[in-house]
């Protein structure tokens, strides 16, 4: 008697097929899941940062209309909120002036400023900080 070969599948191979298809498709859908939170963070972000020049600019001019030895402030933009603080780094006279025709020295009393500012942004539950230099000066003066 001759056996008949089957054609078929054996379970044993349906299962190693259909665990290898779950494994993949888990593995798909992680790195999809994974991919749109990432897309949403970036997005989050890149509405925070938008209104920063805006932001920024405005704090310069804060600090260049009323150069006091510190400053704060708050305020929104864009949706996003605002804090600063400004601290007085160094508060320096522009250099002395000779002036050769007259033989003359002319020196000024301080007016330029130069501050750290702490900014922080804040966009529903996103924050960030960030640390820079501004510079701010005063009416010229003479002695």
């Amino acid at each position: 008697m001759r056996r008949r070969r089957s054609s078929g599948f054996t379970l044993i191979e349906v299962l190693i097929a259909a665990t290898i298809l779950f494994a993949s498709l888990v593995i798909i859908s992680e790195s999809y899941r994974a991919s749109m939170a990432s897309s949403r963070k970036a997005d989050a972000i890149a509405k925070m940062l938008t209104p920063l020049p805006l932001i920024v600019s405005g704090i310069r001019n804060d600090l260049r209309e009323n150069p006091t030895e510190r400053r704060e402030g708050e305020g929104d933009m864009l949706g996003v909120h605002y804090r600063f603080q400004a601290s007085t780094v160094r508060f320096e006279p522009p250099p002395t002036r000779f002036d050769p025709d007259t033989t003359m020295v002319t020196s000024y009393a301080p007016r330029y400023r130069l501050y750290d500012v702490k900014l922080r942004l804040e966009l529903g539950e996103e924050s960030r900080e960030f640390i820079f230099q501004e510079l701010a000066w005063l009416p010229l003066q003479r002695n």
